[in-house]
């Protein structure tokens, strides 16, 4: 996409370079009430009586943006997620919403690949029909954004401290195009998939760096804010207020971990890393490394190695699973 295609769908790019997130028309979706989510296993038995309420089994999908667990791929205690139960092979909309199952969240207090989400009042099937899907996200958030007839769920991700909390991840099962209805027992599989890109920058000391105690880094020029439609999951648009500076989340051990925007709506030649130690202060432009990589996509996670030598930064990296692609080396000055 070239850079005046992205900034067709840039929200509110100003001469002044400042961006913000579009306000036309945005007003709160309200949701009318709370219902419980019984989330099992999908190995479970099916419960022996059929009364019509909807049993869920909850995994996600790639293990790269998740902070839980060794390889990053478990729900944590109070991890929440919005589900939406809507007529079959209909797009989300205030008429498609079946028995007020519309935005409801469901709260975990596991920590595992499977958990199990609870409210207050367990959500059925409708008793004479129609069919049902069902939509879910992650994180919740108590305000589905409406604009003309879309649901849209506004984030920001400039601050990298709590990693799960700005994973957006999403749902959705049509039980294989067929549809659900009360007659179903068995588990509704919820399989979220990773929207956003992962970066991992693992830090090493080269010729003329002693040690890296001390060590700062800043992402500068990157956009956080995002906007998603829950429609189709699609990323409506990203941007920035003021002079964007977000700040890594550490890891320990000199690693550092970020979860971005794709970047459709801005460019990597605008972004670039800071690593400031023992008095110098060494720039990455992202987008210059040998393997070429000049766009972050979303469910991918791209790993850097990155060196600071006397007089330059040595970046090589890759791209690994969801979708792999070899990474390469960058030049910081």
């Amino acid at each position: 996409m070239t850079g005046q295609e992205k900034n067709k769908h840039k929200i509110n790019k100003h001469n002044n370079n400042n961006r913000t997130m579009t306000t036309k028309n945005l007003f709160a979706l309200a949701v009318s009430a709370l219902f419980v989510f019984a989330s099992c296993n999908q190995d479970e038995p099916a419960p022996e009586v059929n009364d019509g309420r909807v049993h869920f089994a909850s995994g996600i999908s790639g293990v790269q943006t998740r902070v839980a667990g060794a390889e990053g791929n478990l729900w944590e205690n109070g991890d929440a997620i919005g589900i939406y139960m809507v007529e079959h092979q209909q797009p989300l909309s205030a008429s498609s919403i079946k028995e007020g199952a519309g935005n409801v969240k469901y709260t975990t207090a596991s920590t595992s690949e499977t958990a199990t989400f609870t409210s207050t009042t367990p959500i059925y099937y409708p008793v004479n029909g129609p069919l049902v899907d069902f939509r879910a996200y992650h994180p919740y958030s108590s305000a589905a954004i409406k604009d003309d007839g879309n649901y849209w769920y506004e984030m920001d991700v400039q601050d990298q401290s709590n990693q799960s909390a700005i994973d957006f991840m999403t749902a959705s099962a049509d039980n294989s195009g067929a549809g659900y209805d009360k007659t179903n027992t068995s588990a509704v599989n919820l399989n979220f998939q990773h929207q956003l890109a992962k970066v991992i920058m693992n830090v090493s000391a080269g010729d003329g760096v002693s040690n890296l105690t001390g060590l700062d880094v800043k992402v500068k020029g990157m956009d956080h804010l995002v906007i998603f439609d829950l429609t189709d999951f699609s990323l409506v648009g990203t941007g920035f207020v003021g002079t964007p500076v977000i700040t890594p989340y550490s890891a320990g051990s000199n690693s550092y971990e970020l979860i971005l925007p794709p970047t459709e709506f801005y460019n990597l030649s605008d972004c670039k890393v800071e690593f400031t130690v023992g008095g110098n202060t060494y720039v990455w432009t992202i987008s210059e490394n040998s393997g070429n990589i000049t766009d972050f996509n979303s469910g991918e996670k791209y790993t850097f190695e990155v060196t600071l030598t006397k007089n330059k930064v040595q970046v090589s990296g890759e791209i690994t699973p969801w979708s792999p692609v070899n990474g390469g080396i960058g030049t910081a000055k």
